[in-house]
């Protein structure tokens, strides 16, 4: 199967992947899985496939995914440090293992912001201008619960970090 996969497979493979020693907090998850979806829809724009099978919505720490956040939401605060299955009978979600191009999407994400918390990561995607704070300043910060984030939003913000990241990249290869 090749993308849109679920959030759930996404964050599995966060926790596969970078989850040594202690496993990854539920937020860190849905901010990271945030961040992936992002920069897929800011390289393949709105006319390409998305990554998940969701798009994330407004809650009150940033954008969640809701199926992630029914499926992690058990955990609360600790470490989840095994990829997890929507169905308590189910094998857990996972990204097809040839999928190199998501793969090396999620290595990229974890390489950029791993080093966060999951409160660094949700106050990162509440800055102004970003597609959670649009959102919630259309609605005069009353935003209702699983009010979706537009991709256009999304599209805008991430094309934007991709042109940065070019940038830095570019400027790195000048001066190294």
């Amino acid at each position: 199967m090749a993308a849109p996969y679920t959030p759930l497979a996404i964050a599995n493979e966060f926790i596969d992947r970078h989850g040594e020693p202690y496993g990854l907090e539920h937020m860190k998850l849905q901010k990271l899985v945030y961040c992936s979806y992002g920069y897929w829809l800011g390289h393949y724009g709105l006319e390409g496939s998305r990554l998940t099978s969701e798009g994330p919505q407004i809650w009150k720490f940033g954008p969640v995914f809701p199926s992630l956040y029914h499926a992690l939401k058990l955990f609360g605060r600790r470490e989840i440090d095994a990829p997890q299955s929507a169905s308590p009978f189910g094998e857990p979600d996972r990204v097809d293992e040839g999928d190199r191009e998501v793969l090396n999407l999620i290595d990229w994400v974890w390489d950029r912001y791993g080093h966060m918390t999951s409160f660094s990561l949700s106050d990162l995607t509440h800055r102004p201008g970003t597609p959670w704070h649009k959102v919630a300043q259309e609605n005069n910060f009353r935003v209702a619960q699983n009010t979706p984030i537009p991709d256009e939003y999304i599209h805008e913000e991430f094309c934007r970090l991709l042109t940065e990241v070019d940038a830095d990249g570019e400027n790195q290869r000048k001066t190294g």
